[in-house]
């Protein structure tokens, strides 16, 4: 099957400026099967915006997982906004923090992906106390992964071996208070 990725992105862009939003879709998901994550993305932006019909915040969460377990920031931070608001899975603002976090410190993603994270970033602690933010420095990266993963069911704890986000060497010095994680 000759490959789609110039012809079919501007067909599918074409289609996505014109409203066309079906067509775009089906042209983003041939895209998607020969491993565009940005199409994947794409895809995730409609169904979480209600332009295939109604508002899908599960299908969009599952595009936007498959781009981010292909590399795409964009996947990642926007599960980060599913987690932040409580679409589609259950409301959960220290592992949105920590997604965005995440994306942040380790420069994920293009200068676009981080003007978008870190106002997300900024949201989200806004809408979290200091000891929430604590606890959520508590946790691992791996154990973020998990969460995403099992969708916070049944997550494994965190690991005797994981480096809690807090004692990541990418703060600077006084960025952060020193706590004990309980």
């Amino acid at each position: 099957m000759p490959s789609l990725s110039i012809a079919g992105k501007s067909e599918a862009i074409a289609y996505l400026k014109s409203g066309q939003y079906e067509k775009a879709a089906e042209k983003f998901e041939l895209l998607a099967a020969e491993g565009d994550t940005k199409a994947m993305v794409t895809i995730g932006e409609f169904h979480y915006s209600g332009k295939l019909g109604l508002v899908d915040y599960k299908k969009a969460n599952a595009w936007w997982y498959r781009a981010h377990k292909a590399g795409n920031a964009d996947g990642l931070s926007n599960i980060g906004v599913l987690y932040r608001d409580g679409k589609g899975v259950e409301q959960n603002l220290e592992v949105a923090y920590n997604i965005f976090l995440i994306v942040h410190m380790r420069s994920l993603g293009g200068q676009n992906t981080q003007i978008r994270n870190n106002g997300n970033l900024r949201k989200t602690i806004a809408r979290l106390n200091e000891e929430r933010i604590m606890k959520a420095l508590c946790f691992t990266e791996e154990y973020v992964y998990r969460y995403i993963d099992a969708e916070g069911k049944l997550v494994e704890p965190i690991k005797p071996n994981e480096i809690r986000i807090k004692d990541k060497i990418w703060w600077l010095e006084g960025e952060i208070s020193d706590f004990e994680c309980v």
